[in-house]
C-alpha cells in the first residue's frame, strides 16, 4: 500500500528511507517465493524417492544460497533500472504505404513515471537520448507523469527540448489519475504538447497525411466516472488519411482498435518489470510487449521508458521506442 498510498506524502528523508525499505522488500519477496516454489517442485520428488543428496536443498546452507541469490538479483536488477533505457528500433511493416511515408519516424516514450522514484537527472538521460534520434514525430503513452504536481513538475521541464524540435502527442495514462491530473495536463499543454483525449491529431506536413487518434485511460473513473476511453469520440470528424495510429496507454484495447487503425502504440505493462512478472504478465495481457498483431493491426507494446515501484529491471530492459514505418 505504500507506494499507492504515502509516494510523497512523509517529509523527504523519511520518504526515501521508507521508500527503500519497502521496495527492497517488495523484490526480495517476490524473488524468495519464487525460488521456494521452484525449490519444492525440483527436490520434493526427489526427497520423495529417496535421493541421497536431495534433503540439501531445505539444509540451512541451501537456504542462505537462495537469499544470496535472490539479494545478488537485486543488486544487477537496480544497477539495470539506474542506468536509464535504452534504444529499441523497430520497422513497422505497412500494406500500401505511400512512398512520402517510407522510413517516417516515431519516437516512443512511455511509462516514464517522473515522481518519487524517477528524478530530474533521469528525465534528462532520456531526453538528451530521445533528441539524438532526430525523429519525425515524438509520442508520449500515459503515466509520463507520477505524483504531487508541485514537487515533480520541475523534473519534466526537459520536455520543452522535444516540443522545440518537433511535434509531440501525449495521451494519459493511469498513473496521472493518482495524484493532481488536471494540473498535469494542464502543464503538458503549457509545454507545447498535443494532448489527446477521446480526440485525433492530422499529420498533414508531407504529400500523405497520418491520423494520430488519443483515448483517455480507463482510469479516468477514478476523477470522472462518467468518461472513459471512446474510439468513436476520438476519430470523429477526422478526415480521410492514409495511415491512422492510435495513441493509448493500456495494450489491451486492440481488439476493438483493430477495425478502425492500422497501428496501436502502448505502454503500461513494464513487461513485467522484473523476474518473475516478466513471465506471469504474459498470462495476462496478450500484448505484453514488443511488436504484435491484431487482426489486421500492428501493436507495438514499450516496456517503459522508466520504471515504477521497486527502482528494478530483471528479465526486462527500460527503452526508448524508434518506430520505422517501411512498405510491406
Amino acid at each position: 500500500m505504500y507506494p499507492l498510498v504515502w509516494y510523497g506524502v512523509l517529509p523527504e528523508l523519511p520518504d526515501k528511507i521508507l521508500r527503500a525499505i519497502v521496495h527492497f522488500d517488495m523484490g526480495m519477496v517476490g524473488l524468495i517465493i519464487t525460488f521456494i516454489l521452484v525449490r519444492d517442485l525440483v527436490f520434493l520428488p526427489l526427497h520423495a524417492i529417496k535421493v541421497d543428496w536431495a534433503h540439501w536443498g531445505f539444509s540451512k546452507s541451501g537456504t542462505f544460497l537462495m537469499f544470496i541469490i535472490s539479494f545478488a538479483l537485486l543488486s544487477i536488477g537496480n544497477w539495470r533500472a539506474q542506468r536509464g533505457p535504452e534504444l529499441v528500433q523497430v520497422s513497422i511493416p505497412i500494406g500500401n504505404l505511400p512512398s512520402s511515408l517510407e522510413n517516417y519516424k516515431i519516437l516512443q516514450l512511455s511509462d516514464l513515471h517522473t515522481g518519487p522514484g524517477i528524478n530530474a537527472a533521469y528525465v534528462d538521460n532520456v531526453i538528451d537520448m530521445a533528441l539524438r534520434q532526430e525523429a519525425d514525430i515524438v509520442v508520449l503513452t500515459g503515466d509520463i507523469a507520477d505524483g504531487n504536481f508541485e514537487k515533480y513538475k520541475d523534473s519534466l521541464k526537459p520536455l520543452s527540448k522535444l516540443t522545440a524540435k518537433t511535434q509531440v502527442l501525449y495521451v494519459v495514462g493511469n498513473h496521472e489519475y493518482l495524484k493532481d491530473s488536471d494540473q498535469w495536463l494542464d502543464y503538458f499543454r503549457s509545454l507545447g504538447i498535443q494532448v489527446l483525449l477521446n480526440d485525433h491529431w492530422v499529420m498533414s506536413s508531407r504529400e500523405n497525411p497520418i491520423l494520430f487518434a488519443g483515448i483517455i485511460d480507463p482510469e479516468v473513473k477514478e476523477v470522472d466516472p462518467t468518461s472513459g476511453p471512446d474510439l468513436q469520440k476520438a476519430l470523429y470528424g477526422s478526415p480521410d488519411a492514409d495511415l491512422k495510429i492510435l495513441l493509448a496507454h493500456q495494450p489491451n484495447i486492440a481488439e476493438e482498435a483493430s477495425q478502425y487503425f492500422d497501428l496501436q502504440l502502448s505502454g503500461h505493462t513494464h513487461a513485467g518489470q522484473f523476474f518473475p512478472g516478466n513471465i506471469l504478465i504474459k498470462l495476462f495481457q496478450p500484448f505484453a510487449k514488443g511488436l504484435n498483431k491484431c487482426n489486421n493491426m500492428w501493436v507495438y507494446t514499450n516496456s517503459g521508458t522508466g520504471y515504477w515501484g521497486p527502482p528494478f529491471r530483471l528479465g526486462t530492459t527500460s527503452e526508448i521506442t524508434l518506430l520505422k514505418l517501411i512498405k510491406q
